[in-house]
């Protein structure tokens, strides 16, 4: 397996690789003059420019405030309205709620609005009034077919029909022909597969028709016929495969066209008759290109929805004579390649939607002719480096990064170094301690001081994010890619990954050892010291071939380039993008391994609580039992430690996996605070809390006290005896050192005798 050297630095070269990094320069002038440069905005009646970032983030950064006005994008709310109707009733929820029609019938009356909704209902009533009626409801009934005889009952002069919810599988020829002072009629929610033609009379004043969510797979090339005063169509969520260029010639006057959520799979520059619509709905079908000129013919279209489809090119000429266009709706198509030259026909646009493509990279001058551009979204807040010109980028962070920060929280910046000082700190002391202490259980002392190495680079990796978002403050943005992409993060990612794996392979193997020597004490051969290292010696082979896998040549095409830098802290566990390139691998890693090493852990320490316990009991020294007890419960808070670090990164990924929908903010708390538990927790778990442990440094200190003071008691009796001892008579003198050698011999013993926890 062949590695790229360039992709790993080792560690001591830290201070060295930042202080060569780019030059970042965090302080900005605010300018005199009326421009600000590229990247800031005037502030309103002022010369104070501000930051990108600082416009409609909640804070008011302008003396007066401007930088938090026009925040509301009207034109690009537009498609989030289209898709959730409002219900027709509701608009009329605030009239009197006293009858103004003299009506005493079945159903219910206010001002000028009949409801009949949820009455069971095969077809009206025919006690309807015959007058003037705002809105005639019928939602939640069982109307079937609908003719002339069905609807002979509603009074002619209804100006607004609701039939959602009728059950209604079909629509005979001349079925409204009595209702010609219609205004708006809304036949979603049924089960229409059909739409006929001579259903509408000649002379009609309808203007809303609302078609959506039936099962419709045919329209009529006549349906429309006589409909020249539409001026709203809705036909979305419905099972149409094409576009009929002689069904929508008649309708003129149309504005708003729906045909989202269908089966379209082309459409070209013949589909659209010259009319004058306003908004154009094509999101959810299932196009593929789009010809240059497509939309020639719809000049005064303002908005324009094309999201969700599979478009994976925009080519130059696409959105020819679309010179009105505001608002461009192209998220989640995939779009992996556009034209420098493709938004060239939509200067006056005002909002435009990128998000959830396959591009990662955008042209600098791609969005340069968009000078009116106000709003623009993508789903990742680095694509806001090519809309720099633009007031308002979304998103403005990835709940770890932002715009201005590699940790973007403050509590997360701190934390971060806390838990690298710890991690270090009490790593270091486990080496240390483990070195200077001799112990009787070689083997077990050799897991823990590998355990300790292991947890040791997890602080490493830690405190070189710190010193990355220290270093970057306040214009991470413009280095973010870089940064990303760079040997130091690959090398966190590798770091990170290695400290992981390796933590969890040798505490499960301290777990087996512990779990032979508790449950078959005398059936268990003690491994030597020799097989114990050649033991964690493959495990280090293990856990290093699979951190270093993503940095080989050979696995290019399939982890890509962004597998340890697909987020700003290097973290190979993609929650946000679950399915990116070596999800797999990922998946095995956060998942499927630690998944195992739990349950096994877990069911150790149980068996091993349970057989403590149960010898606790036979035992008949209340010494012995208690020590037995605080043995039990040191376990209990292995296990919990363990289940924190681990169970909640195994269910967020799986939840990842399973398309629910994670916060963004979730992934910085479980990077900083979550993964890194078992690394600052367990030298205390393993080491620094242990009776053994903490035995032996008592014992080491008394003892280079207790030297300390027989130095000084000798030498102060040797004096003190001088006069009294001949010079040539050395008896005294041998007696005190036998005697001192002797102390220092049995504390020897006693700390060799002494087994490691």
């Amino acid at each position: 397996m062949t590695v790229k050297i360039s992709k790993i630095f080792p560690v001591f070269l830290l201070v060295a690789v930042f202080k060569n990094l780019p030059h970042v320069h965090s302080e900005w002038h605010n300018s005199s003059f009326t421009l600000c440069e590229e990247g800031y905005f005037r502030c309103y009646n002022s010369s104070v420019c501000i930051q990108q970032i600082e416009n409609c983030d909640g804070k008011f950064d302008c003396e007066d405030g401007s930088d938090e006005w026009n925040c509301a994008d009207e034109e690009g709310s537009k498609y989030w309205d289209h898709l959730f109707r409002k219900n027709p009733s509701a608009e009329h929820e605030d009239l009197d709620q006293k009858c103004a029609l003299n009506y005493n019938g079945s159903c219910i009356c206010r001002s000028k609005v009949i409801l009949c909704q949820h009455m069971n209902l095969k077809r009206p009533p025919n006690d309807l009034p015959h007058a003037e009626i705002d809105l005639l409801d019928f939602s939640g009934n069982f109307f079937g077919e609908l003719n002339t005889t069905t609807v002979n009952s509603i009074p002619a002069e209804t100006s607004s029909l609701v039939l959602r919810q009728c059950a209604i599988t079909e629509l005979h020829q001349k079925t409204f022909y009595k209702l010609s002072y219609l205004n708006s009629l809304y036949l979603d929610n049924n089960d229409l597969v059909i739409f006929p033609a001579n259903i509408f009379p000649k002379k009609n004043e309808l203007t809303v028709l609302v078609v959506r969510r039936n099962r419709l797979s045919y329209v009529d090339v006549n349906a429309f016929q006589h409909l020249t005063k539409l001026i709203e169509l809705d036909l979305s969520y419905n099972q149409l495969t094409e576009i009929q260029k002689e069904m929508l010639e008649p309708l003129i006057k149309l504005q708003i066209l729906y045909l989202s959520a269908n089966r379209i799979a082309k459409i070209d520059e013949n589909t659209f008759p010259p009319m004058s619509l306003a908004t154009l709905s094509l999101a959810e079908n299932e196009l593929e290109a789009l010809q240059a000129g497509t939309f020639r013919s719809a000049t005064t279209l303002k908005n324009l929805f094309l999201s969700d489809n599979g478009i994976h090119f925009l080519s130059k000429g696409t959105f020819r004579n679309l010179d009105n266009l505001v608002s461009l709706n192209l998220q989640g198509n995939g779009i992996k390649h556009m034209d420098v030259e493709v938004f060239e026909d939509v200067h006056n646009l005002t909002s435009l939607y990128l998000g959830n493509n396959a591009f990662r990279k955008l042209p600098k001058n791609l969005l340069h002719p968009l000078t009116k551009l106000q709003y623009i979204y993508f789903d990742r807040f680095e694509m806001c480096l090519a809309a720099t010109h633009v007031r308002v980028c979304e998103p403005k962070g990835d709940g770890i990064s932002s715009q201005e920060h590699l940790l973007d929280n403050p509590i997360l910046r701190t934390s971060v170094w806390i838990m690298g000082a710890v991690g270090c700190s009490g790593n270091i002391i486990v080496l240390l301690g483990r070195l200077i202490a001799p112990a009787n259980n070689v083997v077990h002392s050799l897991y823990i001081r590998n355990l300790a190495l292991s947890d040791l680079l997890m602080g490493i990796y830690l405190f070189v994010i710190a010193t990355a978002d220290y270093y970057y403050r306040g214009m991470y943005l413009q280095y973010e890619s870089d940064w990303r992409h760079s040997a130091l993060c690959n090398l966190c990612g590798f770091l990170s990954t290695l400290s992981c794996e390796s933590s969890v392979l040798i505490l499960s193997l301290v777990t087996w050892d512990r779990f032979i020597s508790v449950t078959q004490p005398l059936a268990r051969k003690q491994p030597s010291a020799k097989a114990a290292f050649l033991t964690l010696t493959f495990l280090w082979i293990i856990a290093i071939t699979v951190a270093a896998a993503p940095l080989t040549t050979i696995a290019d095409q399939y982890f890509g380039d962004e597998f340890y830098g697909s987020n700003g802290v290097c973290l190979s566990l993609h929650i946000h993008d679950p399915y990116d390139k070596g999800w797999e691998y990922s998946a095995a890693m956060f998942v499927f391994v630690n998944t195992i090493a739990l349950i096994f852990i877990c069911y150790a320490y149980c068996r091993m609580i349970q057989e403590i316990r149960a010898s606790s009991v036979a035992c008949r020294s209340t010494r012995q039992s208690q020590d037995r007890d605080k043995v039990a419960q040191r376990f209990g808070v292995i296990i919990l430690t363990d289940c924190l670090c681990w169970v909640p990164v195994i269910c967020v990924k799986l939840a990842a996996l399973s398309g629910c929908a994670i916060s963004e903010a979730l992934y910085a708390w479980l990077a900083i605070l979550v993964l890194p538990i078992n690394s600052a927790l367990n030298p205390v778990l393993y080491t620094l809390t242990t009776t053994v442990f903490i035995k032996q440094i008592q014992k080491i200190i008394n003892s280079r006290v207790f030297k300390r003071k027989r130095s000084d008691q000798q030498n102060s009796d040797t004096a003190h005896s001088s006069s009294f001892l001949p010079r040539g008579n050395g008896s005294k003198r041998s007696i005190f050192r036998r005697g001192n050698q002797g102390s220092i011999n049995t504390i020897r013993t006693s700390l060799k005798q002494s087994t490691a926890v």
